[in-house]
């Protein structure tokens, strides 16, 4: 029954939660470039459809460089 030395277990803990938290950050940064993009093409839903309702035929903009 030997006790390991106590240094040689914090040596390891030190780095592991930095890059839960990266990984953690990266994660809730996409749900939420999700979520914009989500609500944006939700918004932008309704005016296409009433553009088309309308008989418009240029509805979406197309941007030439």
């Amino acid at each position: 029954m030997s006790v390991p030395p106590s240094g040689s277990e914090d040596n390891g803990r030190d780095e592991h939660p930095s890059f839960v938290n990266l990984i953690v950050l990266a994660f809730v940064l996409l749900l939420t470039l999700l979520a914009y993009w989500a609500f944006s093409a939700l918004e932008h839903s309704p005016r296409f459809q009433r553009c088309l309702d309308t008989g418009q035929r240029n509805c979406v903009n197309i941007v030439s460089p």
